[in-house]
């Protein structure tokens, strides 16, 4: 079965922490430290996708006392395409569907390259609809 990286697990971990964080009590910024030990999520790499994430303008990130990390935009706004094409280089299924100038060298003979980017559109579809708050 297809499965998400963990970079992709642990950013939609950290969206969902700081969407639930804002709706709770109104602050919304997090320390990478708080959101690491709340959802048991490894500190370094948790500190390397947020990172990303701000470099991708999904969070922004505070200086000093009640610094951190929060949400640049409302969790409705924020789609799980979004969140896989900041942290994540290449988004297809398979080889026939990248994006990349590599061929497969079945690509003259392949049956299921057609197949595979329908599943590819719908997938790509089905979490363009989806959104930080359907995590909540």
């Amino acid at each position: 079965m297809l499965r998400l990286s963990k970079r992709v697990e642990y950013g939609l971990v950290a969206l969902q922490f700081l969407a639930k964080r804002g709706q709770a009590t109104g602050q919304s910024a997090a320390t990478v430290r708080e959101i690491s030990d709340e959802c048991n999520v490894p500190y370094d790499l948790l500190a390397k996708i947020m990172q990303e994430l701000k470099r991708d303008g999904l969070i922004s990130s505070f200086q000093g006392v009640r610094g951190g990390y929060a949400l640049m935009m409302a969790p409705s706004q924020i789609s799980l395409t979004r969140i896989v094409n900041a942290l994540e280089k290449e988004t297809s299924i398979t080889e026939c569907t990248s994006t990349s100038d590599e061929c497969c060298h079945r690509e003259g003979v392949c049956t299921i390259k057609g197949p595979m980017h329908a599943f590819q559109g719908a997938m790509e579809q089905l979490m363009s609809s989806m959104t930080v708050a359907q995590l909540l």
